[in-house]
C-alpha cells in the first residue's frame, strides 16, 4: 500500500465538503496579502498566517505582559498570552459547532492582541494620551496630535510593519485574518488614524468583521474577558463569592446546574464549575442566536457572504444579563485590582521611558534607530532634540518600542537608563 502526502489541495477541497456554505474558505484567500507569494504544498493560506503569528516575536513577549493582574501578583492569574489561548480555545469550540473555518478563526485569535501594551489596560491609555496630545510630557512635546494609540490598531500594525522575517516587511496575512484582527473590537474610526495604514481588503467602513469567523473572535473575546476576570477576581479576593452569587447571571447558572449543595459542601470546586457553568451559558447562547441570524440574513438578502452587519451575538434575552455582569466585574474587580495603577508607578515608567527616548535617541536599539533613520530621513549626525521632536514618524516609532516591551523589561530598561545617567 503506498500513502500519499494530505496536501494543501486535499484540505481546500476537503473544506469544501465539510464546512458550511457560509463559512470562509482557505482556497485563493491566498491572493488577498498585500505581497504575492506562491502557495504552500502543504499548508493552507490560513495555516501559514496562524504559524507566522506563533512564530513572530511580538507573540512570544505576551506571555509576560500583565492581562488585568500584574504578573508578580501570583503564578495563577491570567497573562496576554494565556487570555489569548482561551480566546482562540473558545472560537474554535464557536466555529466548529457553526461549521466554520476553525483554522481562520484561530489565526485571528492569537494575533488579537499582539499589539497591547505593557501593564495592561493602563498602558495603552497612557500612551493613547501621548500620542493624541493631551499628556505633551511635561512640556517636551509640541505636536497636538499625533494620531492616537488603540492595540487592535497596534496589533495590525504589529503584523503589517513592525514584523520583519521575510523579504518585506511584517508578515504579510490575508485580508481575512488581518480584518479579523482589526475589528476584534471597536474601531472608533474618528479618533484613531495610524500611518502607512493599508485599508485593502478590511472593508474599514464597516465595523463588524464581515466574516463570521471575525465575528466569533470578537465575542469569543468578550467571554473570555467576563468568565476569567470573574475568577481572578473570586481568586484574588477582590469580591466575595456570596456577592458573586447575587449577580442574576450567576443565579440563573447557578440554578441551573443545581450548584447550591456544592457551595456548602466545596467552595473551590464550587467556583470551578460555576465558571465552568457561566462558559457554557454564555456559549450557548450566542451559537444559537447566530444559526437564527445566519437564516434571517439568508432570507432577506439572499446571500451567504459578506455579512455586513453584525451576525454573531448574544440573544435579546441575555445581552443585558451578561452587561450587568461586565458592570459587575469592572466596579468591583478590574477598579480595585492592584494592577489598575494607584500609585502611579506604570504610568510612570511609560511616561519616562517616553520623555528618555525622545531626548536621547541614540540610546535606542540598533534596530529601532535605523527605523527611524529609514522613516524621518535624517543622518543621525544631525538628530537633534529640534530635528526630530516634532517628527511624528519618529515619536510614532518610540510608540511601537515601549507598547511592545514586557512589562518586566519596561521596569528594567528604566532602570538601566537611569543607572547609565548616574555613572
Amino acid at each position: 500500500m503506498r500513502f500519499k502526502i494530505r496536501d494543501r489541495k486535499f484540505y481546500e477541497n476537503f473544506e469544501q465538503q465539510a464546512l458550511a456554505r457560509y463559512a470562509v474558505m482557505s482556497r485563493n484567500a491566498n491572493q488577498s496579502r498585500l505581497h504575492r507569494e506562491r502557495e504552500h504544498a502543504y499548508r493552507t493560506a490560513f495555516q501559514r498566517d496562524r504559524d507566522r503569528i506563533i512564530h513572530s516575536r511580538a507573540f512570544r513577549r505576551l506571555k509576560h505582559k500583565q492581562q488585568v493582574f500584574l504578573i508578580s501578583e501570583g503564578d495563577h492569574y491570567r497573562t496576554r498570552l494565556t487570555h489569548t489561548l482561551e480566546v482562540s480555545q473558545l472560537s474554535r469550540t464557536m466555529a466548529r459547532a457553526l461549521g466554520l473555518n476553525e483554522t481562520l478563526v484561530e489565526a485571528i485569535a492569537l494575533g488579537h492582541d499582539l499589539g497591547h501594551t505593557p501593564f495592561g489596560h493602563i498602558g495603552e491609555i497612557i500612551i493613547n494620551e501621548i500620542m493624541s496630545g493631551r499628556d505633551n510630557l511635561d512640556g517636551i512635546l509640541t505636536n497636538s496630535n499625533m494620531g492616537g494609540f488603540k492595540h487592535n490598531y497596534q496589533s495590525l500594525r504589529v503584523l503589517d510593519h513592525i514584523e520583519t522575517k521575510y523579504l518585506f516587511d511584517g508578515l504579510n496575512l490575508t485580508s481575512f485574518v488581518r480584518e479579523g484582527i482589526l475589528k476584534h473590537t471597536r474601531l472608533l474610526r474618528d479618533n484613531y488614524h495610524y500611518p502607512d495604514f493599508s485599508f485593502e481588503g478590511l472593508n474599514f467602513d464597516l465595523d463588524h468583521a464581515t466574516t463570521l469567523e471575525g465575528q466569533v473572535v470578537a465575542i469569543c473575546d468578550e467571554i473570555a474577558q467576563r468568565t476569567h476576570d470573574l475568577e481572578d477576581g473570586i481568586r484574588a479576593k477582590l469580591v466575595e463569592i456570596e456577592s458573586v452569587r447575587n449577580v442574576n447571571i450567576i443565579k440563573i447558572v447557578e440554578k441551573k446546574l443545581n450548584l447550591a449543595k456544592l457551595y456548602a459542601k466545596d467552595i473551590y470546586r464550587f467556583r470551578n464549575q460555576l465558571i465552568h457553568g457561566l462558559i457554557n451559558f454564555l456559549m450557548d447562547d450566542v451559537i444559537n442566536t447566530t444559526l437564527q441570524e445566519i437564516d434571517n440574513f439568508y432570507k432577506n438578502t439572499n446571500r451567504i457572504s459578506f455579512f455586513d452587519r453584525e451576525i454573531i451575538h448574544f440573544s435579546e434575552q441575555v445581552e443585558p444579563l451578561q452587561l450587568d455582569l461586565n458592570k459587575f466585574i469592572y466596579e468591583k474587580i478590574i477598579y480595585k485590582c492592584a494592577g489598575n495603577d494607584i500609585n502611579n508607578t506604570n504610568k510612570n515608567t511609560i511616561r519616562m521611558l517616553f520623555k528618555k527616548f525622545i531626548t536621547s535617541p541614540l540610546k535606542l536599539p540598533e534596530y529601532i534607530v535605523a527605523r527611524i533613520g529609514k522613516e524621518i530621513k535624517i543622518e543621525k549626525k544631525y538628530w537633534t532634540q529640534k530635528t526630530v521632536i516634532n517628527n511624528p514618524s519618529f515619536i510614532r516609532i518610540i510608540a511601537d518600542h515601549i507598547a511592545g516591551m514586557t512589562d518586566s523589561y519596561a521596569g528594567l530598561y528604566l532602570e538601566k537608563m537611569e543607572n547609565e545617567n548616574k555613572t
